[in-house]
This record gives C-alpha cells, sequence and structure tokens, in this order.
C-alpha cells in the first residue's frame, strides 16, 4: 500500500469527521466536559404581543421578541420578558434535547386605559352563554329625578370578527322600551342559544328577540315553566357533547361530576371545581407540553371571588374585592388589570380580548349613574 494512498485515505477520513461534526453543531450538538461525551441542545423559540420586548434568560439579556434562542442545554431556564410600559412576564421553561420549546407571551399594559361606553345609565347587567352578546337596562329615571328617554332593554352585540366599538354596526340597540310597561327592575335571562332573552317584571314574563326592537312584546308566562325546560335541557345537552369529547377518562369524569365547569372559548380546556376557592384548569389539548415532554394537564389557579376565561382561551380573569387581574391558564404570572370600584362583580370580556368592560361611576353630580366603562389590554 503506497504512501500517497494512505495519505488520501486519512484526508477523506478527516473530511468526514469535520464533517460530520459541523452537522452535529449546525443540529444543536455540542461537547459536553461534564459528561464527556456529545449532547443534543434545544430551541426557544419567543413571541410576544406587543412584539419587540426584551428576552432575559437566567437573568441575562439576550434577545428581543419575536426571536429563536437556539443550543441551550437541556435544563430549566427563567425566562422574563419586560417591554416599558407594559407588565413584565416571568417563568420556568423547560428545554429538552432536540426539540423546540415555544413560548407565546400576552403583556398587558401596566396603566390601562379607562373609558366609558354608555352614559344613561346601566342596571342588571347579563352575558349571553356564547359570550358575545351583552343584554342590560336603562333606568326610567336618573339619581336626580329626570326622566330617561332611552329607557328599556338594550343588547350590546360583538361579533368575532369585529370586535365592539364606536363603529354604528357595533353599537348597541334597544330591544323593547319602558312605556306601557316598567322594565327598570326586570330581572334578564338569555336563551340557550343566545338568540332570546327573557324579561321577568313582577309576575309577567316577556320573551324578546335580540336583534330587533320588540314593539309588542309577548307575555309568555302560561309557557314559563316550558321554556325554561327547553333552555335547560338545550343547556344540558351541550354541556354532555362537550364532556363526552374528553378522551381523558379521569377528566371526563371530573367534568360530569364538578359542582362548577366551564369551558375555554375554544373548548380546548375547561376549569372546574366544587367552588370558586378550588377551580382548576384542565387542558385537553397541550401540543406544547407534549413537544416539550412536559405532561402537566392540571393547573390550580389563585383563589378568586369568580373567575371568568379570557377569549383568547390563554388567560383567566380573576376577580377580587375591588381588584381586577389576568393570570395564564396555568395560573401563573398574576397581573393586575384594574384597582378601584365597580360593580356587582361583573366583568365582561371582548371576543377579542382586547378589552374588559366593567359597571362604574364617579361621586360626582354630572357622572354618578352606574355605566358601562371599557379597560383596554392592549
Amino acid at each position: 500500500m503506497s504512501k500517497k494512498f494512505i495519505i488520501s485515505i486519512a484526508t477523506l477520513i478527516a473530511i468526514g469527521v469535520i464533517a460530520a461534526i459541523a452537522i452535529f453543531l449546525a443540529k444543536g450538538y455540542t461537547f459536553s466536559p461534564k459528561e464527556k461525551r456529545i449532547v443534543g441542545t434545544g430551541i426557544i423559540t419567543i413571541t410576544s404581543e406587543p412584539d419587540a420586548a426584551s428576552v432575559f434568560i437566567d437573568g441575562h439579556l439576550t434577545t428581543a421578541t419575536n426571536a429563536t434562542v437556539s443550543s441551550l442545554s437541556p435544563k430549566n431556564y427563567s425566562v422574563r420578558i419586560v417591554k416599558e410600559g407594559f407588565i413584565s412576564w416571568e417563568k420556568q421553561v423547560s428545554v429538552k434535547e432536540g426539540l423546540v420549546t415555544a413560548v407565546k407571551v400576552t403583556l398587558f399594559p401596566a396603566i390601562p386605559t379607562i373609558y366609558p361606553l354608555t352614559f344613561n345609565g346601566v342596571e342588571n347587567p347579563t352575558l349571553s352563554p356564547d359570550g358575545s352578546k351583552l343584554a342590560y337596562i336603562v333606568p326610567l329615571s336618573t339619581s336626580a329625578g329626570i326622566a330617561n328617554k332611552k329607557a328599556g332593554v338594550w343588547v350590546w352585540t360583538q361579533t368575532r370578527n369585529q370586535p365592539i366599538s364606536f363603529a354604528r354596526s357595533s353599537e348597541p340597540h334597544q330591544i323593547v322600551q319602558s312605556t306601557s310597561i316598567d322594565f327598570s327592575k326586570a330581572a334578564l335571562r338569555w336563551s340557550a342559544d343566545s338568540k332570546q332573552v327573557l324579561a321577568t317584571a313582577g309576575d309577567n314574563n316577556y320573551l324578546l328577540e335580540s336583534d330587533r326592537l320588540n314593539s309588542d312584546p309577548r307575555d309568555i308566562t302560561p309557557l314559563l315553566q316550558a321554556t325554561l325546560k327547553s333552555w335547560e335541557e338545550d343547556t344540558r345537552l351541550k354541556n354532555e357533547v362537550r364532556v363526552l369529547a374528553i378522551k381523558n377518562t379521569t377528566f371526563r369524569q371530573i367534568a360530569s361530576s364538578a359542582a362548577i365547569v366551564r369551558w375555554s372559548p375554544d373548548e380546548t380546556k375547561f376549569m372546574a371545581g366544587k367552588t370558586e376557592a378550588d377551580l382548576k384548569v384542565y387542558n385537553l389539548e397541550d401540543k406544547q407540553s407534549l413537544r416539550s415532554g412536559d405532561l402537566r394537564t392540571e393547573y390550580s389557579l389563585p383563589t378568586a371571588r369568580a373567575h371568568i376565561w379570557l377569549p383568547n382561551s390563554m388567560h383567566v380573569i380573576l376577580i377580587e374585592e375591588g381588584i381586577i387581574s389576568i393570570v395564564d391558564f396555568d395560573g401563573t404570572n398574576k397581573a393586575v388589570i384594574y384597582a378601584g370600584s365597580f360593580q356587582d362583580d361583573f366583568v365582561f370580556p371582548w371576543l377579542d380580548s382586547s378589552r374588559l368592560v366593567i359597571i362604574s361611576s364617579f361621586p360626582t353630580p354630572t357622572a354618578s349613574e352606574p355605566n358601562l366603562f371599557g379597560v383596554n389590554l392592549k
């Protein structure tokens, strides 16, 4: 065997080894002096709304959203997202060998904008089952005793493609007037399909169509029990379909036996428990957890007087005494959105998750009536 041939073989072997090392490095593999072997690394992709936020990994400024951080050794990292004017976000993120961990963050404003949405007074707000419509009563007179020309029952409708705005198509509309019938103290209830409102005024029960003015409201008192039974049956059947679709038998049992069950708008999660104090979130479709190797699908929520899903299905609204907060669905990153007076523990999230609606008033002669106020989340 000639010397030249041996050199050629050695050269080819060296090139092959170098190429293999280059490929391993390109795929994120690195040599670990501690383990004395080549080990794989992981990747974190970080996106935020709004974007261009600073990303700190284990306390070090690393990049800005939206970005990819590669060649990370498999372990848990402290990821902190910071942007001026917004509440910071922080969580322990697990990086697995050879996997991509996606981190999607919503940052909420540190000082939200609060503004009035109605000006004629609001009583008894009632949200429809599908979360797209709000029924409420405009009282007959103001606290100063002035007659209210817009008295009656009103509905504010929004769609998923067009959030509530000041555009004419999104303005609230009156569905019945308080003229011959006084609806100022009426109790309101939505039908199971969110198309009708039952207004109970005294001993009379009026069924109102939610999409138009009911000039001659229909009294269905003789049919009341049958109507309510039909609505309750529709709701029961819908919930049964949701529960039967749960593949995890343990979670199916939890959903069927819990006293409180609230489904996320996309129906991939639900919160359940015996009382508001012990609610937990159960994640039915957590592809991110499966990719990262984290199989947790059950999360405890902070204690609050009420828990409401934000329409993006990724956050939960917490209602406490004089405080409204938002947490990630796993119970982390509690952000106080509003601290002040609001009535009846009422919080109404808009379908695009851009705003909350509350009922409040100000202690002044011209603004003492309870009205709807918007609280911006973006």
